[in-house]
């Protein structure tokens, strides 16, 4: 494209370029001319009052997302919603104590029983996990959720035993986000290789990049 460009002045005009709107960055040292805006909703009421309410609990870092986020990226509403709560593991039994004092019911890392048997009659739950290191966060305003590809990765993990059953599917998720917004690859496999998924959303991407 220059290639009357050095070594040393190609760092540079790339700057340049994602500067000017140019080129727009989708992983370290890849590029593209197709713009796709960041994917930073607006965290829902329901969820703030969940997060307000629970952050009087604790004082360590508590991390948010719920459904409505995924309805965002299929552009479809699911009438059953749940808010996702993370904190770090050593904290989350006494967490889970002081929650059994909301109006709503929450659910303690819940196995695939639970699951089955008990949240997914309900309309409207709180479920909570431990923050796994490195897991890729931005600031919404006052609270604090994972980026779209630390979305994208929990999607993956919750697929089959529970968002499926609610009528979420994993691939339409993953082929919507590609489409719509910059998804940083490499930041999203590197969450996945840390969840030891790597191989398997990598064969996802695959599938959808085929079809």
């Amino acid at each position: 494209m220059f290639p009357e460009l050095s070594n040393k002045t190609i760092p540079w005009k790339i700057n340049q370029l994602k500067a000017e709107n140019l080129i727009y960055q989708t992983g370290r040292g890849v590029y593209t001319f197709d713009f796709k805006p960041e994917f930073n909703p607006e965290v829902s009421l329901k969820s703030k009052r969940v997060y307000n309410k629970t952050k009087s609990f604790i004082s360590s870092e508590l991390v948010v997302w719920d459904t409505e986020m995924l309805d965002l990226i299929i552009e479809r509403e699911n009438e059953k919603r749940t808010t996702f709560l993370s904190i770090q593991k050593d904290e989350l039994n006494d967490l889970f104590d002081q929650m059994q004092s909301l109006s709503k019911p929450v659910y303690l890392e819940p196995n695939h029983e639970i699951i089955q048997r008990y949240i997914l009659p309900q309309n409207d739950v709180i479920l909570l996990y431990p923050l796994i290191s490195e897991t890729p966060l931005q600031l919404n305003g006052d609270y604090i959720v994972p980026t779209l590809e630390g979305v994208l990765v929990n999607a993956w993990l919750l697929s089959e035993n529970y968002l499926k059953p609610l009528g979420y599917t994993i691939e339409e998720i993953f082929k919507n986000a590609f489409e719509k917004y910059n998804v940083n690859k490499n930041k999203l496999l590197r969450y996945a290789a840390r969840r030891d998924q790597r191989k398997e959303i990598e064969q996802l991407i695959q599938k959808i990049n085929n079809e």
